[in-house]
């Protein structure tokens, strides 16, 4: 069985030190994300991306499998009066929007955590719309002392190899920060 991050350590995702490491504006730049557009945060936990990107775009939806993690995400909802995230409980395997209803899907250090990529890359694919982009930023494939455990992470070319057998075409490759990278797929 895949490794799940412990709601119990949410506090570590909120981190000043991981901002430094994985800067979410930075990230979110890259994007050219726009106010016209729909993002969908899958295994959002905090907030860590929703938060920084519903300062850019028309909606997000901020979606885990832990009630916890969304319990935290809707105290800082209120407490900022940020009105256009909407937080989902979802299952790993199936995401609950509707048909083309986004414009960007984000993976932030999940892709690795998944027990079925394939049918959750089936529910992506149904969720993006024509023109939409998957993004993933996952740990790089190298030993550290944080983070998941080396064998639990995936290089790049196994993503990519991965989400091209599943019907997306690879887009663009760059590093999201000195321990992880970011690949974008149509």
């Amino acid at each position: 069985m895949v490794h799940k991050f412990d709601a119990k350590k949410a506090g570590i995702l909120d981190n000043q030190d991981r901002a430094q490491f994985l800067n979410p504006e930075k990230i979110l730049e890259k994007l050219k994300l726009t106010g016209e557009m729909v993002v969908a945060d899958l295994g959002c936990g905090t907030g860590f991306f929703s938060i920084p990107a519903s300062r850019r775009v028309k909606k997000v939806f901020a979606l885990d499998i832990q009630q916890e993690m969304l319990d935290i995400l809707g105290d800082k909802i209120k407490k900022e009066k940020i009105t256009n995230i909407e937080a989902i409980f979802s299952e790993e395997s199936s995401i609950p929007l509707s048909d083309m209803s986004v414009d960007i899907l984000l993976m932030a250090n999940v892709f690795h955590e998944l027990e079925d990529k394939l049918s959750l890359l089936k529910e992506v694919k149904r969720v993006l719309n024509t023109n939409g982009r998957l993004v993933i930023i996952d740990w790089k494939k190298m030993v550290m002392d944080f983070g998941p455990p080396f064998e639990e992470r995936l290089d790049e070319k196994e993503v990519i190899d991965t989400c091209y057998g599943n019907g997306f075409t690879f887009f663009e490759r760059s590093n999201a920060g000195p321990y992880n990278y970011l690949l974008i797929f149509y």
